[in-house]
């Protein structure tokens, strides 16, 4: 390098230095005026409100679902008590700095009215502010035991900052509670947290999610889920291999030095080793193709306490995870090769070489050595004193004592007269802001209370004897009434129709005058609108049940309902609809809509089947899905179409991707797979990853991103626009170009593959091959309480995982459509094509239209 690009590279370190030493300035700045200025300020300011008695809030402060250390506490608290349960998800290193800054703040708002804050974890905005007289504080820690530093235990230590920044800005408020696993480790949390002046705060009560692993049931479907993701590990021993990560939570990085084909050559035979990283992780090693059958990663599709239930051996190194697992006194192992490092960054509560019940090793030779001599070198009574020491407050019983001690008696106030069943740990929601959840409720009152008077006043005057309003429930197809619609204008009859329009505080008066005006309204699924308002006694209601087969508890019987989760908007927008007619399917499986939908005293169920259904007997509309279809995704033009129905969970993505990138090496030439998540959210549109595009999509996103490149105003709606610079997303005019319904993409499949979602079923109905694939059946399953047995009902055509459907799509042509035809004459007989025909006959008799 000559002397002038050595300075002009000087030069540019020294730019770069320079920025980054602005940049960390200005850090610094929004630090300190966040944490000791604006957030106690704010809080403080809603503080002068009262304490609302049963308002409980949970903190995930990294994560993007409410994890393990939470799910039993709050399952006891949705199923035995009346509570109104808040959680907040901080989301940090995945959302941006000021989404972030938002979520804080929305947090300390809420905090400041709550009877219970619940943390699992440490942030300065949770100690930056002091919590007022009569809020109970609990943390109930995200790790077992005490093993690596941290909090105050990792002063000068590389991981932990200096003494000045951590007594500056406190991680911890005044504890009531802190709940940690033996008597043993509570010194080492009332050093981490500062807990000097209080230490009593610290209770060895237990850690409440080790409880699953004195259940069974849990235990049982741990195993079930493992054979379902991976067959191959039926009959053999399972090794796991499970590190910590190494620098910080938002850059966190996994070990990439265990020596997968060393353990094949030696183990494969007898052994199958699976890999868990830390959830905080982003990049994860890949696992080379030759060891496929031997080595798998399933940090996306297990959970860590699942595996520790199926795990023979656990490889780590410096994990918590160590405590849990020597519940089951199984052999561990600590592959420890850079030992000195972890030290030096973060250091330990106890002698490493002391502490660990099994041996550390610095190489993978040493792991292998270990393993081929476990029988003899096992020490078992070794792994029980650890656990004894360790983990002797966790009894299966640890839940029902936080409630009982921390939450209190004052809690039996807020006592369910009946306990519910199931779980319900999965209904917080985690995408969006609190304040925009908050806005939209106080816009949907606004709507309310002017709907209600314009109601009112309109439904003094008569019904209007043919009118008909047609209101679908948000998230259901813009298609839902083009069968009915049809059957009605060629019934030779005048009916006055309503389409389904959107409503806010400016057209809500207009659109209800309309509404009052109906002899019927006829719903798919439960209109938001129907919730605002008493219909009057004139007007009869019909509900055409948008679902093909009530697989699963919905609407009055949703687990959010059930539960009353969402307080505000059950109070005030309670699903309150009564219906004087229920279009089901089979004459057997009305109970099961009886669940989901009231009705009157006088109502009845009509079995005439399914006018969603009519769309796929009508040649116009199939060959116009295509055309959109093969508009929305050119390279879709004259392939075959492999079709995913979902439904709607936060994972899909990841399963999705997975078994596509499966797909796609079989099946890239002449096919492509689209992918829908249903069942779920409004507008939910879902990215596949960057290596299937061309391949695998879903269609709404692709239509999403191609339309929000130009204004939607100029949108041609036979046409997509050109590549240009664009509006932004949420102000796209979708009615100006619809996207793709599912019906639509089932009428274009060559294959339809399902999990959970009832519209996969259409399958059925227009003779389509049909697969069952649902990667998450044993634990998304079980929580979905489903009424129906899929396979039991459609034996032999559900596959275990990405490999075995491949197998079954390659071998289409010998598809036994037999096993669709029984199912197909069992629940829908009467879907041939004409059920809106029959329909029209049901709106006539009920309207008493001569």
């Amino acid at each position: 390098m000559s002397f002038f690009e050595n300075k002009r590279v000087s030069g540019k370190n020294v730019i770069r230095s320079s920025l980054q030493t602005n940049h960390s300035m200005a850090g610094d700045v929004k630090r300190w005026l966040t944490r000791k200025i604006m957030f106690p300020a704010i809080y403080h300011f809603y503080a002068l409100r009262p304490i609302k008695q049963n308002k409980v809030i949970f903190l995930e402060i990294r994560f993007s679902e409410l994890t393990d250390s939470y799910e039993q506490i709050f399952n006891e608290l949705v199923k035995n008590y009346k509570m109104d349960i808040h959680c907040h998800f901080f989301q940090l290193g995945i959302v941006t700095k000021s989404m972030e800054l938002k979520k804080q703040i929305d947090f300390v708002k809420d905090a400041a009215t709550a009877k219970y804050l619940v943390y699992n974890d440490s942030i300065d905005v949770q100690g930056c502010f002091k919590v007022r007289k009569g809020t109970k504080v609990l943390n109930t820690w995200h790790a077992a035991g005490a093993f690596k530093k941290f909090g105050l235990s990792t002063i000068n230590k590389i991981y932990g900052g200096t003494a000045k920044e951590r007594t500056s800005y406190r991680l911890h408020p005044d504890y009531d509670m802190v709940t940690v696993s033996s008597p043993d480790v509570a010194w080492a949390y009332i050093e981490a947290m500062g807990m000097d002046k209080h230490p009593e705060c610290v209770q060895p009560v237990g850690i409440s999610r080790s409880d699953v692993f004195y259940q069974k049931d849990f235990i049982d479907a741990a195993f079930n889920h493992l054979y379902d993701v991976l067959p191959q590990a039926k009959g053999k021993k399972i090794i796991l291999y499970a590190p910590t990560f190494r620098g910080t939570p938002r850059k966190a990085i996994t070990p990439d030095m265990l020596q997968i084909g060393a353990f094949y050559e030696h183990f494969h035979e007898d052994y199958i080793l699976i890999f868990k990283h830390h959830p905080m992780v982003r990049l994860k090693p890949t696992i080379p193709t030759d060891y496929s059958k031997f080595a798998v990663d399933l940090t996306d599709l297990m959970s860590i306490s699942e595996l520790l239930c199926v795990s023979d051996i656990c490889i780590t190194d410096y994990s918590s995870l160590i405590f849990e697992f020597s519940l089951f006194e199984r052999p561990m192992l600590f592959f420890a090769y850079d030992l000195a490092n972890y030290f030096d960054w973060r250091g330990f509560y106890y002698n490493f070489d002391e502490l660990t019940p099994g041996p550390v090793c610095y190489t993978n030779s040493e792991m292998i050595d270990y393993i081929e001599n476990i029988e003899e070198r096992f020490d078992k009574e070794k792994v029980h004193a650890f656990r004894e020491r360790f983990m002797s407050s966790c009894d299966g019983h640890v839940t029902e004592r936080i409630i009982k001690e921390f939450f209190g008696p004052e809690m039996e106030a807020f006592r369910r007269d009946t306990p519910l069943e199931g779980d319900y740990h999965t209904l917080p929601e985690v995408n969006g802001l609190p304040r925009d959840r908050d806005k939209r409720f106080d816009k949907m009152m606004k709507v309310m209370k002017i709907g209600q008077k314009a109601y009112a006043k309109a439904a003094k005057k008569p019904v209007i004897e043919n009118r008909i309003a047609l209101l679908a429930a948000e998230g259901v197809d813009w298609d839902v009434f083009l069968g009915l619609e049809k059957a009605l204008k060629q019934s030779g009859r005048e009916y006055d129709i309503i389409r389904d329009i959107t409503f806010n505080e400016k057209n809500t008066p207009g659109f209800m005058e309309k509404l009052a005006g109906a002899s019927l309204v006829v719903c798919a699924g439960e209109p938001y609108i129907m919730r605002m308002i008493k219909l009057r006694a004139e007007t009869k209601l019909m509900q055409i049940c948008p679902e093909l087969l009530p697989i699963y508890p919905r609407w009055i019987n949703s687990k959010e309902v059930r539960s009353g989760y969402n307080v505000r908007e059950c109070e005030n927008f309670p699903i309150n609809s009564a219906y004087d007619a229920i279009l089901g399917g089979a004459k057997q499986d009305n109970e099961l809509f009886g669940r989901n939908y009231k009705l009157t005293e006088n109502g009845s169920i009509y079995n005439v089947g399914n006018i969603v259904t009519d769309l796929l007997f009508d040649d116009e509309f199939k060959a116009n899905a295509r055309k959109r279809l093969d508009t929305i995704c050119p390279y879709a033009t004259g392939k075959k179409v492999i079709l995913f129905l979902c439904k709607d969970r936060d994972p899909l993505a990841v399963y999705l991707s997975n078994v596509m990138t499966q797909l796609h090496e079989e099946f890239a030439r002449d096919s492509v797979c689209v992918g829908f998540a249903c069942d779920g959210r409004p507008g939910r549109k879902m990215e596949i990853s960057e290596y299937l595009e061309g391949f695998g999509f879903d269609p709404r996103y692709v239509l999403a991103q191609r339309v929000a490149q130009q204004d939607a105003d100029a949108l041609d709606s036979d046409e997509l626009p050109d590549e240009a610079a664009g509006a932004r997303m949420d102000k796209i005019n979708w009615k100006k170009f619809p996207p793709l319904t599912v019906m639509e993409a089932i009428s274009c499949a060559d294959v339809v593959v399902g999990d959970y979602t009832s519209y996969m079923l259409a399958a059925a109905v227009c003779k389509k091959p049909l697969f069952l694939w649902a990667p998450d059946r044993v634990t998304y399953g079980r929580e979905q309480e489903m009424y129906l047995d899929y396979e039991e009902l459609l034996p032999g055509i559900s596959c275990s995982n990405g490999h075995e459907l491949v197998k079954k799509i390659k071998n289409i042509d010998n598809y036994d459509m037999s096993i669709l035809d029984k199912f197909r004459e069992r629940f829908f007989s009467d879907c041939d094509g004409h059920a809106s025909e029959r329909t029209e006959k049901i709106v006539k008799d009920i309207m008493k239209i001569s």
